[in-house]
């Protein structure tokens, strides 16, 4: 593997980012010794999955929550800009590309699946671990119960969302459902611990193929299904056979790059940042006070 064939640090390339924001603390991402797994009562062709993304709502209205949507008809557009995902190498017009509905329906038609669930889920992408864990997490695990899954397959955008996602599978394992995340931030996923996951080396944003290509898609859906059948034991790790064609490696270094250029307007992003931040939490503050 050359240099430009690594997969991306994100953790690393992230806390330089923040560094270069004004921010003096490096946040201290999930990691945890012991993964819980669960093994599929049936084969994979035999399973009705449920979806997970981290995008929010076409309507989205500011507020995080986890909420649901219909998977049939897929929806044609979800909003995706208030998560990190490469907005410089790639889009995510096509929700194909991270949330594999249609390419689920196509396999249903080869029968190499029994179905989706009626609803796919969203979960919120927080840097509050806690929050997650107490809170969207177990959300997440009723609402899929309630749609009678047999099993979830999540698909995350942003370095932050991987990090989500991965707790969001660590509850459902623990809690009987069987998971595979489909991701493309090696590093926070492997460094927070996750029963099942199909490594996807494309830029943030498209882990489930590029857009508007539903052979690819329908591939590395197909090929992260087989780990149900084939991961015996946590932290299995499968890397998908695909590259991303358009650009060779030129995209892994753009992502939250810091350079001489742009490390003023940077710390003023900062500085932006944190003063809505504040303004947040001040209206948060006082909508607790008036009750």
């Amino acid at each position: 593997m050359t240099v430009a064939e690594i997969p991306v640090q994100y953790m690393e390339r992230t806390r330089h980012y923040y560094r270069a924001l004004g921010y003096d603390s490096d946040y201290v991402w999930a990691s945890f010794d012991d993964v819980p797994f669960t093994t599929p009562a049936k084969s994979s062709s035999d399973l009705r999955i449920a979806l997970i993304t981290t995008a929010s709502p076409p309507d989205f209205d500011g507020v995080k929550r986890v909420w649901s949507g219909l998977v049939s008809p897929p929806p044609k557009k979800l909003f995706t800009d208030n998560v990190a995902w490469d907005k410089e190498s790639t889009h995510t017009n096509d929700p194909g590309s991270f949330l594999p509905i249609e390419a689920a329906f196509g396999l249903v038609g080869e029968g190499a699946l029994v179905g989706l669930t009626r609803h796919f889920h969203g979960v919120p992408t927080e840097y509050s671990q806690r929050k997650t864990n107490t809170e969207d997490a177990p959300e997440i695990l009723a609402r899929v119960q309630e749609d009678g899954a047999d099993a979830a397959i999540l698909c995350p955008l942003c370095p932050v969302c991987h990090q989500t996602v991965s707790l969001v599978a660590r509850h459902l394992e623990a809690n009987g459902i069987p998971t595979v995340i489909i991701g493309s931030a090696l590093d926070v996923v492997e460094h927070c611990g996750v029963p099942r996951f199909y490594f996807t080396d494309f830029p943030l944003g498209n882990p489930c193929g590029h857009p508007w290509r539903p052979d690819m898609q329908r591939d590395i859906l197909r090929q992260a299904l087989t780990l149900f059948d084939t991961a015996k034991t946590p932290r299995t790790t499968v890397n998908a056979p695909f590259a991303w064609k358009e650009e060779g490696s030129e995209w892994r270094p753009r992502y939250g790059r810091v350079t001489p250029e742009n490390r003023e307007r940077l710390l003023q992003l900062g500085h932006e940042r944190r003063l809505r931040q504040a303004r947040a939490k001040q209206v948060v503050e006082e909508r607790r006070q008036n009750g």
